[in-house]
């Protein structure tokens, strides 16, 4: 067993790993959640007749049903539409930001933990 010496290189080499494996880690993570917001998008949880329906009053006795007009639900659809492919394309985005974390992080780990990775 070959013994190290706890000198300020040897302590570097083994903060710069350590901070760069919490990196890799952390870009894994992330590129996992943003894979799978890809693949299993939220939805909202939010009732029809509130989005439908935005004049409905639930608490009266007699609620009021008074449709909004066909151009209304259109240009609703139309912001919904456009703000989900916001989101896919803002998720993608992220999911290339934690890919790149991670090929980042990883050479710098692998170079250092080969200059104080013990020999056996």
């Amino acid at each position: 067993m070959i013994k190290k010496s706890w000198n300020i290189k040897n302590l570097y080499f083994y903060l710069v790993c350590l901070v760069t494996l919490f990196l890799f880690v952390g870009g894994a993570i992330s590129a996992i959640n943003h894979t799978m917001q890809l693949i299993l998008p939220d939805t909202p949880n939010v009732p029809l007749t509130s989005v439908y329906y935005p004049d409905y009053r639930g608490e009266t006795s007699q609620p009021v049903f008074d449709p909004p007009p066909l151009a209304d639900l259109e240009a609703k659809r139309a912001e919904q539409e456009q703000f989900e492919t916001y989101y896919q394309g803002y998720t993608r985005r992220s999911l290339l930001n934690s890919i790149a974390l991670m090929i980042i992080a990883a050479p710098f780990y692998l170079y250092h933990w080969n200059k104080v990775k013990p020999s056996l």
